[in-house]
């Protein structure tokens, strides 16, 4: 049950959406499991920018390089706008994939 998550980004309207595919790339480019990060002791911990650019890159509608993404989130923030806008939609767009915590993957995508 994979649901997307709309969030402001860059001052537009923006969805992220997660599939094991995307989420196997997500991890690659991390090098670490999201088991972990999803993990109680994991998730603060492993919020760097290397997650919101990898998040970021990998559950948009259109996926983008890395390298593009660490663009956007720098007009994001340039524009006003905080890492954590970002860091929350990827949050939620995990959870909302329904690989992690069934039951709360609908709420996740509706918050």
């Amino acid at each position: 049950m994979k649901k997307s998550v709309e969030f402001k980004l860059c001052g537009k309207e923006a969805k992220l959406e997660f599939n094991i595919m995307r989420l196997a790339k997500f991890e690659k480019a991390l090098g670490q499991s999201l088991f972990y990060i999803m993990s109680t002791n994991g998730i603060l911990r492993s919020m760097d920018i290397n997650f919101t650019i990898a998040g970021l890159a990998f559950g948009l509608e259109k996926e983008l390089a890395l390298d593009e993404a660490a663009e956007t989130i720098q007009k994001h923030c340039d524009d006003g706008g905080l890492l954590d806008d970002i860091n929350d939609a990827i949050y939620r767009g995990i959870i909302a994939s329904g690989l992690f915590i069934k039951a709360a993957a609908k709420e996740a995508a509706e918050e």
